[in-house]
């Protein structure tokens, strides 16, 4: 680390960033925790580096937002990962193109097993105080209900379909920020956003809110301007 700037490995703490859609004292508080990697030689680093971060946040609902397993051989960490989540809030998942490459399934099961809830085609209701929380999975098919609508998604790309179907909050990662950031320009980190137009930090139209989260590992552990992060929402 150099004057908070340069990063190089896996070594600082996780940034936790707050984005307010409700300044109610009595918020709903989502973690939104994506893009973890767990890779051979590296996860119990990343596991612990995870779990720091989440118990600072004092979450109602905890939603890991895919690109969760890199190899085969950390789906047990995976697992212990959730487990040890569950024990602040409840955990929701959903899975990433790696996680595909990985196989769904099988990242479904690990999440199942450390006591998870595996959204990524369906939703789930959160009671809060006198509020109905829903989160939904990306390919959830229906039209989403509740007091609050959270769509918790991977790939930012989907805020071009799903910015008009009522959602108030679309959670994305996937872009781990481009990694290295030299300006920012209308909440998009450059020079990324010249290839990833997505490439937002945060994002309002209408009434609906898009977060990107700067994501947790890289499979090159260099960033620039672009902190490791979990994103705290207050809804």
């Amino acid at each position: 680390m150099l004057s908070g700037l340069l990063e190089i490995g896996l070594n600082a703490p996780l940034h936790v960033r707050e984005e307010r859609l409700s300044s109610c004292p009595n918020a709903c508080r989502l973690a939104y925790v994506s893009d973890i990697h767990l890779r051979t030689g590296r996860s119990a680093h990343i596991v612990q580096q995870v779990i720091d971060a989440v118990r600072c946040c004092n979450a109602n609902a905890i939603l890991l937002g895919g690109d969760l397993v890199d190899h085969l051989s950390e789906l047990d960490r995976l697992c212990e990962l959730v487990e040890q989540l569950t024990r602040f809030a409840p955990v929701l998942a959903i899975g990433g193109n790696h996680d595909r490459y990985v196989g769904a399934n099988k990242v479904r099961d690990a999440v199942f097993n450390g006591g998870g809830v595996w959204i990524h085609d369906s939703n789930i209701d959160i009671t809060h105080h006198s509020r109905v929380i829903s989160v939904y999975g990306p390919d959830f098919i229906d039209q989403p209900t509740g007091d609050v609508r959270v769509l918790c998604a991977h790939n930012p790309r989907i805020w071009k379909t799903s910015r008009s179907v009522d959602y108030d909050l679309i959670l994305a990662g996937h872009l781990h920020g481009c990694q290295f950031v030299a300006f920012e320009f209308r909440n998009r980190l450059f020079p990324g956003a010249f290839f990833y137009p997505y490439n937002y930090l945060s994002h309002q139209s209408g009434t609906t809110r898009l977060v990107v989260s700067r994501g947790i590992s890289d499979l090159v552990p260099i960033r620039w301007r672009c902190p490791r992060e979990v994103v705290l929402c207050y809804v």
